[in-house]
């Protein structure tokens, strides 16, 4: 192994942000809200476990169980509790993305063995400019966005929305708008966006309160600001038992809106709330 010296601080910066771009990329690929700060936290655990580079090269059967928890870690940082199922497709496809960069520079290394560059259990740590790493890994993540965008116009662009709460359920006719941006700003999570009176046999009663005017439920409430074709307001939200959108399970909140959200149109959202998988 060639002799370099690796600096901490560069090392956990160059992988903070490296991880961050990987962890954003793949709930973008498979359609997952991730809170930006949770992201960051995720990134973090990558970034001070890349110090194993410090170490003495492993054998694979601890260098393996080692990169499959920390992949688990940074996962459920990430994203959160979720069923068993979503959780190990996500961390599955994580580790993929992981993988494919780690052989890109794998690659890079064998080709080319550039002087500034070490790559040891599986941690590669290189002595580029900041703003050069920052450039390349930027445009490949926008580049995946563009990808996503362009995929996300070619979809049928209405849906079948089922929603549950508490035992009751409602079947509406939804509408992917890529317009669509309503969010939580404290929680992180998208909001898909109902008809009152589509939706009337799962709104919590506090919320039925506030839109009939009763503000003293207000406390009860959480509103978020929305703005449609028609008009902008502040739209009570809530968080249901089950969301399916076309059968795929989706995790967001519903904001419930009296103002007519358009022709045949009983719910709108983003499409980058559809899971891929």
């Amino acid at each position: 192994m060639r002799s370099l010296t690796v600096y901490i601080d560069v090392l956990i910066l160059l992988n903070l942000y490296i991880n961050y771009i990987l962890v954003r990329a793949a709930a973008l690929s498979l359609r997952r809200s991730a809170n930006r700060r949770r992201c960051v936290f995720a990134a973090l655990l990558g970034a001070f476990g890349s110090l194993i580079i410090l170490a003495p090269t492993l054998p694979f059967y601890v260098n393996i169980p080692y990169k499959i928890l920390l992949c688990a870690g940074m996962v459920l940082i990430a994203f959160g509790k979720q069923k068993l199922r979503d959780f190990l497709v996500c961390a599955l496809f994580f580790m993929l993305v992981g993988l494919l960069f780690g052989g890109i520079l794998s690659g890079i290394e064998a080709l080319f063995t550039p002087n500034g560059m070490i790559l040891n259990n599986g941690v590669c740590f290189f002595n580029i400019p900041i703003a050069a790493l920052a450039s390349f890994t930027a445009g490949a993540y926008f580049l995946m966005k563009l990808v996503k965008r362009l995929s996300d116009g070619k979809k049928a662009r209405f849906c079948t929305v089922k929603i549950t709460r508490n035992g009751a359920s409602v079947t509406l006719h939804g509408l992917c708008d890529t317009g669509c941006e309503v969010r939580d700003v404290f929680l992180g999570m998208p909001v898909i966006v109902c008809d009152y009176e589509k939706t009337a046999a799962i709104i919590p009663d506090e919320i039925v309160d506030y839109l009939a005017g009763k503000l003293d439920a207000l406390e009860k409430i959480r509103l978020i600001p929305c703005q449609t074709v028609s008009s902008s307001a502040a739209i009570p939200v809530f968080k249901a038992q089950s969301v399916l959108i076309d059968g795929k399970q989706a995790d967001v909140l519903v904001g419930i809106s009296k103002s007519n959200l358009g022709d045949d149109i009983e719910c709108i959202f983003n499409p980058g709330i559809i899971p891929a998988a």
